[in-house]
């Protein structure tokens, strides 16, 4: 009966050994293969992995550092997966030997010559026996936990030779010489890898070869940044250039396709890790609880087009030859809202940025000049106040270029520098302008061009009106404005004033515009747009009058 036991024991251990074996997990390095890229920081990555058989335990590299939702597993009929796990994985590192003792520590176990003392000997380094077994260190952010600093060794040295072993004190050790094919000038030290483990099985008649696993996720680190030159040497046609900086600070790409999106993207939960990851849970449900940021619907705003965000700078310095241009432009195409510029085989390290011209073309383009007028009255639910003397309001005119987009893809926004003839004139924003569409694009101020407006009450109506109980004047304000152009060829100026009451009259017959904004309000808001020629001159100044009516408390 014993030896039944016996016999049935080591059986089931046999058993287990081989099944233990059968486990052994067969590591894998997940290659991205393409990446599709917005200019926020977030990537969608495809990683490929070739499982060299059918059936078989392997372990993938690195776990990716997905967003919420976005992490998926796809593989072929023939086989299926299961036991899928996020975990992680101790392994081991080498690191160059800095110093004597950490040489030591490296030749454990190999005979070498040791200056002890200004005495030189001929031993074998059997260990340097350590204080107390030292923990794992626990995973940050990164997938690849970075070495922890030697272990804490003692300051005991065991060393033999012909009398025997025996133990000195490591700092003893001056010097250490090797012989010339026997040493070791790297340390192996302990690291945890977070990782992806399951275990693959046929399902029916497996293809021979290697059989591709696809990792699909998204994650922050990886952004494109496009610019733009716009050349105006030509007095009808402008040459426009566009670039982009690709910033891979995700993971290594090696002859991986990449898309560059042009658009507005919205991904909810961007800053949101993946629940298949190895971030801790309650983390994850306080990021779930904060507001969703809505950035990404603002077209004005710098972090809706990253990297985007420069404002006008006027400048007068001369680059030598022409803006660089691509001789082919790249390929892209649309999809509902979105746009996509395709890349071929692209090889970015990590932390690397990689320069790509994207197209080149002819535009049509007109100059313009633009005089925006801000609204000097504070419109709120109790009439009007003038905001600030108007002696204390300058006047600025922009001059800008207005271009077509006949390119055949829309422009995302971007920086552009605007140049002739090898002279930089400015820099400023393009925004999202879609084909056949047009923009505006400022270049500088417009110094030559003095621009001058008042707003004065006219006549008042004592208690003309109440609201809310209140008792409200009825205030008539004219404007005036006057343009002087003191360059020596004739301007194109476009006028806009935003004007808080109903408007009585205008001369130069400007587009009217009423506005929603303020419709709780007792006044209304209008626009008025003048386009105009501005002969050149001190003496052909030109002159337009406006003139309104607003409600304010008596």
């Amino acid at each position: 009966m014993r030896t039944a036991f016996q016999i049935t024991a080591l059986f089931l251990c046999v058993c287990s050994v081989f099944a233990a074996e059968d486990r052994a997990a067969v590591d894998l390095d997940a290659k991205p293969v393409k990446v599709a890229m917005f200019k926020n920081g977030v990537g969608l990555v495809s990683a490929r992995v070739e499982l060299p058989e059918a059936a078989g335990h392997y372990r993938v590299r690195p776990l990716p550092d997905a967003t919420l939702g976005s992490f998926w597993i796809s593989w072929p009929e023939a086989i299926s997966l299961t036991d899928m796990k996020a975990t992680q994985s101790e392994t081991t590192k080498k690191i160059p030997a800095a110093s004597v003792q950490e040489l030591l520590d490296a030749n454990i176990g190999k005979t070498v010559d040791l200056k002890i003392q200004d005495v030189w000997q001929r031993v074998t380094i059997r260990d340097i026996p350590k204080r107390n077994d030292e923990p794992f260190i626990l995973p940050r952010q990164e997938n690849i936990i970075p070495p922890p600093p030697p272990p804490n060794r003692g300051d005991l040295l065991l060393i033999e030779d012909s009398m025997g072993t025996r133990g000195v004190p490591r700092d003893w050790v001056q010097e250490i010489r090797f012989d010339s094919r026997d040493s070791n000038m790297e340390l192996e030290r302990p690291m945890l890898e977070n990782v992806i483990e399951f275990t693959a099985a046929p399902v029916k008649d497996a293809p021979s070869g290697p059989l591709p696993v696809i990792l699909t996720y998204l994650a922050k680190g990886i952004a494109w940044s496009p610019s733009y030159v716009v050349d105006i040497s030509k007095e009808d046609k402008a040459t426009f250039s566009a670039k982009s900086v690709i910033v891979n600070d995700l993971t290594p790409l090696e002859d991986t396709d990449v898309e560059l999106i042009s658009g507005y993207p919205h991904i909810q939960f961007e800053n949101v890790a993946s629940t298949f990851s190895l971030a801790p849970l309650q983390q994850i449900l306080e990021r779930l609880g904060r507001p969703v940021e809505k950035y990404d619907a603002d077209p004005t705003s710098n972090r809706a087009f990253y990297m985007a965000g420069y404002g006008g700078v006027a400048m007068a310095a001369r680059i030598e030859g022409e803006p660089s241009m691509p001789v082919t432009p790249v390929e892209g195409e649309g999809a509902e809202d979105l746009y996509f510029y395709e890349l071929k085989e692209i090889t970015l390290k990590k932390g690397e940025r990689g320069y790509h011209p994207l197209f080149a073309g002819e535009v049509s383009y007109e100059h313009l000049y633009t005089w925006d007028i801000p609204n000097y009255i504070n419109a709120d639910s109790g009439g009007y106040r003038p905001d600030q003397p108007q002696g204390e309001n300058r006047q600025v005119v922009w001059h800008s270029i207005k271009l077509e987009n006949n390119t055949g893809r829309p422009w995302t926004a971007a920086p552009a520098l605007t140049m002739k003839d090898g002279h930089i004139l400015g820099q400023d924003t393009i925004y999202y302008t879609p084909d056949r569409a047009s923009t505006e694009l400022k270049i500088t101020q417009a110094v030559a061009v003095n621009a001058e407006q008042t707003e004065n009450e006219t006549a008042r109506e004592r208690n003309a009106a109440n609201f809310s109980g209140g008792s409200f004047d009825l205030v008539t304000v004219k404007g005036e404005l006057a343009v002087t152009n003191y360059k020596d060829e004739p301007i194109t100026l476009k006028i806009t004033k935003t004007v808080t009451g109903e408007v009585q009259e205008a001369d130069g017959e400007p587009t009217i515009t009423k506005l929603a904004r303020g419709l709780r309000t007792i006044n209304p808001q209008s626009q008025l747009v003048w386009k105009v020629d501005v002969k050149p001159g001190k003496d052909n100044v030109l002159k337009r009058s406006y003139t309104f009516k607003v409600y304010t408390r008596s």
